[in-house]
């Protein structure tokens, strides 16, 4: 059965990309191992919300055509990799299909919405945050608003010399 993870990046002040939806700021932090590939062993599908999807698409880092993608959306996509898919229909018949379809882990990319909607739904297992030592003072935020509390129990962090901290949780 596959599990639901999310990694993610994110300011000290709880931000994942500056209000236009840049993630350039993480550009200083790149050229450090903090286990991306490792994880991207384990996953078979990943998941992600429209905006974020066309963002990372249009800054060319997606998609990654060895690896599924579903892009959460609300309207159609015209024109899209072979690899990547709309899904326009009910989150919890997505979760279940994957759960039970996936070879292997499905990750929650991104954003705010898809991330609190998978949590909404209790369908993510596993969290590693990636807290940078920056303050970006504004921007579209890690979480958004929910009335569900999600309790998570730490599984271990690791610093880096420049600074990242990276922390694994178990989420329930």
């Amino acid at each position: 059965m596959a599990g639901f993870r999310t990694y993610v990046a994110a300011s000290l002040d709880g931000y994942i990309a500056t209000p236009d939806g840049s993630i350039a700021w993480l550009k200083p932090f790149d050229g450090v191992d903090y286990g991306f590939d490792e994880f991207m062993a384990h996953i078979g599908t990943v998941v992600m919300g429209r905006a974020t999807y066309d963002n990372l698409h249009a800054m060319g880092h997606w998609p990654r055509v060895d690896t599924r993608c579903i892009v959460v959306t609300s309207r159609g996509m015209e024109t899209a990799p072979d690899n990547v898919e709309s899904w326009v229909g009910d989150m919890g018949q997505l979760v279940g299909d994957l759960r039970s379809s996936s070879a292997g882990d499905v990750w929650v990319a991104g954003g705010a919405k898809a991330i609190r909607a998978f949590l909404d739904l209790g369908a993510i297992d596993h969290f590693d945050l990636l807290v940078m030592p920056v303050l970006l003072g504004d921007g579209k935020p890690l979480f958004i608003r929910s009335d569900r509390g999600d309790r998570l129990s730490l599984l271990g962090s690791r610093t880096f010399a420049n600074g990242v901290v990276k922390l694994s949780y178990v989420v329930g």
